[in-house]
């Protein structure tokens, strides 16, 4: 079942990436993008990490629900998206 966003806000940027929540039914299901993605994506783009996240958000989320439909789940818990799901290429 593909997940849902939990909240509008994200929870903060760091040297890991930055934190989002997602939701499958009624239980959350934390995410991260790597810092490495959104500096990758960013300087194709321009814009900072955060912009990045703000701009590309749904792609992030699609790419961190098809991980969790998949069974990606690492063992702390959450979905990680990584350069490999969120290339420097924007799809088309």
């Amino acid at each position: 079942m593909p997940l849902e966003r939990a909240k509008v806000e994200f929870l903060g940027t760091g040297l890991q990436g930055i934190g989002f929540l997602m939701r499958d039914g009624t239980k959350e299901v934390p995410c991260r993008v790597s810092i490495e993605a959104l500096s990758d994506r960013g300087a194709v783009t321009g814009l900072d990490e955060a912009g990045v996240f703000a701009t590309y958000r749904d792609e992030i989320e699609h790419a961190a629900s098809a991980k969790y439909d998949r069974g990606q789940i690492s063992p702390d818990g959450r979905v990680y998206v990584t350069i490999d799901e969120f290339p420097n290429q924007p799809p088309r």
